[in-house]
């Protein structure tokens, strides 16, 4: 598990840095960083109205409104910085393999 949110955060920031670089390059005299919205629209616009369309079929969604359009709005270096803290975050609270070895181990000495 805690190799899994290691790779996690290694590839959210892989993802902050690319977009980042991105960013850089097409930013000219102003430097803005687009939102995570914008570069998904000019990846593939198609897919990001089908999952508007799916979770606003049966009326307004507070998943859309309430959580992932205020995702959307944000630079995306930041959507995928805050990611990979936190991925990393969780892979240092985890219990590594090594840990529990040492618990059982101890436990067959009584």
């Amino acid at each position: 598990m805690r190799s899994f949110l290691r790779f996690l955060a290694l590839l959210s920031l892989a993802l902050t840095l690319v977009f980042g670089v991105v960013d850089l390059a097409s930013a000219g005299e102003s430097m803005v960083f687009r939102t995570l919205g914008a570069h998904w629209l000019s990846l593939h616009a198609p897919s990001l109205q089908d999952i508007h369309d799916t979770l606003t079929a049966n009326g307004p969604s507070l998943l859309w409104g309430g959580m992932l359009l205020p995702i959307l709005s944000q630079p995306a270096i930041v959507v995928f910085g805050c990611l990979a803290v936190i991925f990393l975050a969780l892979a240092m609270l985890a219990p590594s393999r090594h840990a529990r070895r040492r618990y059982d181990d101890d436990a067959g000495h009584d």
